[in-house]
């Protein structure tokens, strides 16, 4: 025979804990330093390489700004993904024992050769 538990039906009622507000705090102020623009002493970079005995090229900044413009108004190219090449059909016939060393046992080496005494070779 099942046992079935029945529930309470029963509120019990609990002092409620006073409930703490959280405290807020007000981020510090932070100091964001004022960063002033790199300017480039082409000047004194010019000197230098004259100095070297080199020639300071500096590209004009309206035509590299015009380029920039006209390259981030062309086109994205459309993306054409591979064609991919036919499966490779696999062989399903038996396997072909291919020997790639030679057979030990019929070559001679120099140290299967006899030895001779160290008096006869001296001669």
């Amino acid at each position: 025979m099942p046992l079935v538990a029945e529930a309470s039906s029963a509120v019990v009622d609990l002092p409620a804990a006073p409930v703490e507000e959280p405290v807020v705090v007000a981020p510090a102020p932070m100091h964001v330093a004022q960063v002033e623009p790199f300017v480039l002493p082409a000047g004194e970079l010019a000197a230098v390489a004259e100095a070297a005995g080199l020639q300071w090229v500096n590209s004009d900044a309206e035509k590299i700004r015009a380029v920039q413009e006209a390259m981030a108004l062309e086109p994205k190219p459309i993306h054409v993904p591979r064609e991919r090449p036919p499966a490779v059909k696999l062989d399903e016939g038996p396997l072909v024992l291919v020997e790639t060393r030679k057979d030990l046992a019929q070559i001679t080496l120099p140290f299967d050769l006899p030895q001779t005494p160290p008096e006869q070779r001296l001669g």
